[in-house]
Parts: C-alpha cells; structure tokens; sequence
C-alpha cells in the first residue's frame, strides 16, 4: 500500500508517497503560490496513494483538504495522542509541534539505541532529544534566520529588512554587515554552543539536520552530522506503518 503524508509548515508545504519505507516521490511547494501547491500534489496522486497523514502547525488546511476530497482519500490529521512508536514524556504533549514528534519518531526508528539530536532549522531552530531508550523529552525552540532579519527590522525604527548573502564577515564594516554578522553568525553560534552541551553529556550522540537551513548547518557544523530534509515525511509515514501493524 502507498501512504502519502503532508507536511503543513509556516512557509512550504511538503508531502512524500512512500511504499513501505521507501520513499517513491516528494515534492515541496511554498504557500504563496497555490498553484505550484496544487500540481505539487497532483504529482503524487501517480503513485495513486491509499491512505494520509497529515502533520499541521496550524491545524486543518482548507486547500489540502479540498483537494484530498477531490482524490478520494480521507484527510487524517496526525495528532500526539494517536498510537505512536516512541515514549512520550514531554510534559505539555497537547501543545507539542507535530512536526517536532513525527521528527523525533523518523530519527528513532533510524537510529534504535542511540541518543539522537534533532536540529530543525526552518522558521524556527528546533532541537529535540530522544534517548537510546525510545523516549522523547523535548528540547528547544528559537527564532529561525529569516524571522531574525524581520526581527531586527519591525522591532527597530531605522534596520533595513535584509536577505541573506552568501558572504558574511564576523567583522561587519557598515550596518547591512554587521546584521549579517549577528544574524548569520549569531544563529550558528547557538547551534553549536547547545550542540556541544548535548555532547558532554552523551559521548555517542547521532545528530540529524533537517529543515530549510539544513545545508548551512551541515556546512558548518564541525562535528559529523547527518543531513535528513525529508525526516518530518519520513517520520509520518513511520506512524502509518505503526498503527497499520
């Protein structure tokens, strides 16, 4: 059977078919076109998938469920209390991301008896801790790249609202490099400041990047990383697999 599983995020849409484990086609479109969203998903209906899930940071999607109607297949929206194959012991699991669980689930069943890190870094910077015992505790959100530029310009009367340059000094020479240097290095610098604390504490920790800014994080980061921009989908299709046995 062929499972097809969306991820709804604050800026693109992702979505996968997969045929056991494996995964046979992804796509990802951005929300401001709903257009490319639409044919994105009409590309995956040729793996004429039978069964969804769905994982939402802001719950049912309108466009998402009309078109699954359309096709046929019932709109299933993944939510924490479902039938899982880790130990959840995140205090507040009603206000827990999907997308940080179905992560948390994907590094697991990748990685069984290990301590796993995931780093998400998208909209936001999300790391999430699973120990070598199948259990997930929770970990830390903060603002991603892109909301840091938009930060520094809302939140100040004269910051230009920046995009990101493939150059970025440590020492900024004027006020458009010196946001680059905050924003760039100052992101990066957090990363690996919390990364080194999980690491004191478990010698043989697996760390997984996924997310948009996945690739700067792998570039830089000098422990070994793995890199997994598909690990929400995969994480998904993990819980299918699961309440399907």
């Amino acid at each position: 059977m062929v499972n097809l599983v969306i991820d709804i995020g604050n800026t693109a849409m992702k979505a996968a078919c997969f045929q056991g484990k494996t995964l046979i086609r992804s796509v990802r479109a951005s929300w401001t076109d709903p257009e490319a969203v639409e044919e994105a998903l009409l590309r995956l209906m040729a793996s004429d998938p039978k069964q969804t899930l769905i994982s939402s940071v802001s719950g049912q999607n309108k466009q998402i469920n009309n078109f699954l109607k359309i096709a046929k297949l019932k709109a299933v929206y993944f939510e924490p209390s479902s039938g899982i194959p880790i130990i959840n012991k995140y205090e507040t699991p009603e206000t827990l991301g999907k997308d940080r669980l179905a992560n948390a689930i994907a590094a697991a069943a990748a990685f069984p008896s290990k301590p796993i890190v995931v780093i998400d870094a998208g909209t936001c910077i999300k790391f999430d801790f699973i120990t070598k015992n199948n259990e997930y505790f929770g970990g830390s959100i903060s603002p991603g790249i892109d909301m840091r530029f938009r930060a520094l310009h809302e939140f100040t009367a004269r910051l230009p609202l920046l995009e990101r340059t493939e150059t970025v000094y440590l020492v900024g020479k004027n006020t458009q490099e010196s946001i680059h240097s905050g924003v760039i290095n100052g992101a990066l610098a957090e990363v690996k400041g919390i990364l080194e604390q999980y690491q004191m504490t478990h010698k043989d920790l697996v760390v997984i990047v996924t997310g948009g800014d996945y690739p700067l994080l792998q570039r830089t980061l000098k422990t070994s990383v793995i890199p997994e921009p598909w690990l929400t989908l995969k994480g998904l299709n993990e819980i299918l697999l699961y309440q399907a046995s």
